[in-house]
């Protein structure tokens, strides 16, 4: 099979976050305050956003890694707090520890939208923004290259979970790089900026790698039980 060799960089963060580490954020399938699981896709904008903050982010319902599932003290858990008036739609975003104590708390995010699925939407947008001031991040290490090669150009994986959506993806900017998002508005893959125009650090759930433009369009690679598979994805950016 053709091989090919990918030169990328990496970003490793280690995170200082109120005087204690935290590598992860957990955050709920469905808030108290609705019936459904991601109503209106909240939950998996939630988690984006701190994805796109440099946690690893997992939803409660997710099988957890090994080291999270021994120590839950390694994750802040998001507690969704809604308190709406006839007016606004009112929604706190707050990040508790493993000892249900509450590290951190956002500004009130609000939306005078009559429409349900506007207003939470640009509450829960406006609570999120104002929470990213609270984090006071600190970047603790460089950034890191590091050379792969010997990257096999292969079909994918035969697992439901590894398949790309086959209608074109739509790439919305971050302020870190993109997200690839589908025809429903959900996100599909978590893409990095790295100092190549043509590559980015990408994730799809459970799988971490790159994007990369070859002739033939944009590939999604990645190791899955130590093989490299290579995913034709179709994006509009």
């Amino acid at each position: 099979m053709k091989k090919v060799v990918l030169l990328f960089v990496l970003f490793i963060y280690t995170f200082s976050f109120a005087q204690e580490n935290y590598k992860y954020i957990i955050v709920p399938k469905k808030f108290s305050f609705f019936k459904e699981e991601n109503k209106y896709n909240l939950n998996t904008t939630t988690k984006a956003f701190f994805e796109n903050n440099g946690f690893e982010v997992y939803f409660d319902t997710d099988e957890f890694p090994k080291e999270l599932a021994e120590n839950r003290c390694l994750a802040l858990t998001v507690n969704a707090i809604e308190n709406n008036n006839v007016f606004l739609t009112r929604i706190n975003i707050e990040l508790i520890d493993c000892y249900n104590k509450s590290i951190l708390l956002s500004d009130l995010g609000t939306s005078r939208e009559k429409e349900y699925q506007k207003a939470y939407t640009e509450a829960f947008r406006n609570a999120l923004t104002n929470l990213k001031g609270q984090l006071n991040i600190k970047r603790t290490s460089a950034k890191s290259t590091v050379l792969i090669d010997n990257i096999v150009a292969a079909t994918p994986v035969s697992k439901t979970n590894t398949i790309i959506d086959v209608s074109q993806l739509r790439a919305v900017p971050t302020e870190t790089g993109y997200n690839l998002i589908n025809h429903t508005n959900n996100i599909v893959i978590i893409l990095h900026n790295t100092s190549l125009d043509n590559v980015f650090i990408a994730s799809k759930e459970i799988f971490k790698g790159v994007l990369i433009k070859k002739n033939t369009g944009w590939f999604f690679e990645y190791d899955f039980e130590g093989k490299v598979y290579s995913e034709k994805v179709e994006v509009k950016f």
